[in-house]
């Protein structure tokens, strides 16, 4: 008998917590909406500078710094494009035959740009490829470096820096009319 009452019981409690469970909730809605602050517009603000960076950006020069300060250009054509959230994906070619899988793959990633207006600054993140390895990359070319971004009419240059805040490459890039 007592075994019984405790089958019982086992069968009982839980199917009583599921009807008390769905007796809980109410389908109200929310009684004061939930406010957030006010979105900061204009030039300078982080809408604006997703507005510019919104598109398809050709690549019109790439630069390499070495450590002494010398720069050698890269010759390589990319198209960039930004999405109006801050993911970006890059799609490129090196005009160098000889260009190595990890090179290649410098030029073919997407990801998400987090965007530091106060600096004039970006990161990226959450960066994926298909082939070659980010970390078999030189330094230089580190897709984890922060970039500095400048406009000038249709033109974006960012300027990558390492962690002592030394240039290693510039690439310049111009906006394809929509």
């Amino acid at each position: 008998m007592l075994r019984h009452l405790r089958r019982a019981v086992w069968v009982l409690v839980p199917v009583a917590v599921l009807l008390v469970l769905p007796a809980c909730s109410t389908k109200r809605a929310r009684v004061r909406p939930v406010e957030g602050g006010p979105v900061a517009s204009g030039p300078g603000t982080l809408e604006s500078v997703r507005k510019q960076l919104e598109g398809n950006w050709n690549l019109v020069s790439a630069e390499v710094v070495s450590a002494t300060g010398q720069r050698t250009s890269i010759k390589a054509s990319a198209v960039l494009t930004y999405d109006a959230f801050g993911n970006l994906s890059l799609k490129g070619a090196y005009e160098d035959p000889s260009a190595t899988a990890e090179q290649t793959a410098a030029l073919n990633f997407t990801g998400r740009a987090v965007i530091d207006t106060q600096k004039q600054e970006l990161r990226l993140l959450d960066l994926q490829q298909s082939d070659g390895e980010f970390a078999a990359l030189p330094a230089e070319m580190a897709a984890r470096r922060v970039r500095s971004y400048a406009f000038k009419e249709d033109v974006l240059t960012l300027t990558i820096r390492d962690s002592k805040g030394t240039v290693t490459a510039v690439n310049t890039w111009r906006k394809q009319p929509r």
